[in-house]
């Protein structure tokens, strides 16, 4: 395979040239690790607290998460693949489906939500750091509600510092990546361990309902919340799978890592989620940990645990998706782009939206239940376009602009942008058929299985335009 493959017709990013099979960094430990500490973020442990709120018993909450997860990682898996076999990163990946200027749509489309993804986790990072930094220097006698209000209102401090230093671990490249996940992937083991002790200590209270039931509208929406969650990372997984190795190790570890470090998780973080809401009250993480942490280190703990997760998934899976449409779509350098990428997830960070605990539940919710709209065509699109269409990709065509590479016309490919619409078409028009449309401020937007909807119909449509396009 020609990995030291030369751009033909224009100046191609570094960032986004193939890596060689002699440098790639990561096997299956690493990017376990790397699964796991990624997954391993607040919003995580708010899928339980939603599962509460929907009125789900704990049996729906863990199918939901199982369910909702491995369809994701089986996207992830087959999208991963091209990464592992030619080092090359999403942006590029999309070239053969979308065209070489085509391109540049789904990468803005899974940009613009993986920057929204950045500011809920610089949010919950930042006021998990502010908590513990109030809380070891006695604020109000570190009384927990005057520590949680203050920690509220300024919060949009911290957001700040929080960007600036993932803005440098980020510019650092996949190497510091690689190195920062080895450390924090262990910390936040141990704690999850710790926080399953304490949950077995504790009585709890039973819910009082029997679940809302597999085929009701509430457990659709939670499926569609917990699919959500990994559909982003499931498209440009590439950006991370080029490390693997070349070979049967990364094919394994692509397998290994996911099912351990995403299904496995999430479906343990949502119960305790789940039964940590139930018998506390409190909405949050941060909250639980300040309010009911037996003692200082188990608080001070608590709350590291909870600025390492999000700081985690933030550098390996956020910021490099928002980092993607600057390189891509203006030609920024790699470091330059992470750093506009910082002031992009500090505007982003709900500070100016959240006042309590129940604020970012319920933002998180909306947020996460609607985008699958945008992202089930887009999968549907690439699984279809290199299993069915090509089964394998021309390395040199990846990296020529003009007719020599994937061109079409004018650097579109009709196909994938006809498929892409008249997939958002027929999502909106099964939503209208079933009644099954929410409306979010003026906007509707379809049934909660939108990106399952979408991944299948995107699917097939995109093999049959092919035969005309």
């Amino acid at each position: 395979m020609p990995e030291d493959v030369k751009p033909v017709g224009y100046v191609e990013n570094e960032s986004l040239l193939p890596i060689p099979s002699n440098k790639r960094l990561y096997g299956t430990g690493t990017f376990t690790w790397m699964m796991f500490s990624m997954n391993v973020c607040i919003p995580l442990f708010f899928l339980g607290s939603i599962g509460l709120q929907l009125g789900l018993s704990i049996t729906e909450v863990a199918l939901g998460a199982f369910l909702g997860n491995l369809a994701t990682t089986v996207i992830l898996f087959l999208n991963g693949l091209p990464g592992v076999k030619y080092g090359i990163p999403y942006p590029v990946q999309l070239r053969p489906s979308w065209g070489f200027k085509g391109s540049k749509i789904p990468v803005v489309l899974r940009g613009i939500v993986g920057a929204g993804w950045y500011g809920i986790e610089a949010y919950s990072g930042s006021l998990a750091i502010l908590m513990v930094a109030l809380y070891i220097l006695g604020y109000a006698g570190r009384d927990p509600v005057a520590i949680a209000s203050a920690a509220f209102r300024y919060v949009v401090f911290v957001v700040a510092l929080y960007v600036a230093f993932a803005t440098i671990v980020t510019a650092k490249g996949l190497g510091m990546i690689a190195r920062v996940v080895n450390v924090t992937g262990p910390l936040l083991l141990v704690y999850f361990i710790w926080l399953t002790l304490q949950l077995s200590t504790r009585q709890i209270t039973p819910v009082g309902n029997s679940g809302a039931g597999l085929f009701s509208r509430s457990f659709a929406l939670y499926l569609a919340i917990q699919t959500n969650f990994w559909a982003t990372m499931s498209l440009n997984i590439s950006d991370l799978s080029r490390g693997l190795y070349a070979d049967k190790r990364g094919v394994r570890a692509l397998i290994i890592g996911p099912v351990t470090g995403i299904v496995l998780t999430a479906v343990v973080a949502s119960i305790l989620g789940y039964y940590l809401t139930m018998y506390t009250g409190y909405s949050t993480p941060q909250e639980i940990i300040l309010y009911t942490a037996p003692g200082v280190v188990a608080v001070v703990l608590g709350q590291v645990f909870a600025t390492l997760a999000p700081f985690s998934t933030d550098i390996t899976a956020n910021i490099p998706a928002l980092v993607n449409i600057l390189t891509t779509c203006f030609k920024m350098k790699w470091r330059n782009a992470v750093v506009v990428a910082g002031f992009i997830g500090f505007l982003l960070a709900p500070w100016w939206a959240v006042e309590k605990g129940p604020d970012i539940i319920n933002y998180v919710s909306a947020f996460t239940s609607n985008y699958g709209l945008v992202l089930g065509p887009i999968a549907g699109i690439m699984i279809a376009d290199y299993y069915l269409v090509r089964k394998n990709y021309d390395l040199r065509k990846l990296y020529a602009n003009g007719p020599e590479g994937y061109w079409y016309e004018g650097g579109y490919n009709k196909a994938a942008i006809l498929t892409y619409v008249l997939s958002i078409i027929i999502i909106y028009a099964v939503s209208y058929v079933i009644g099954d449309i929410t409306i979010v401020g003026v906007i509707p937007f379809p049934t909660s299985l939108s990106w399952y909807i979408g991944v299948v119909v995107a699917t097939l449509l995109y093999f049959v335009m092919t035969k005309k396009y």
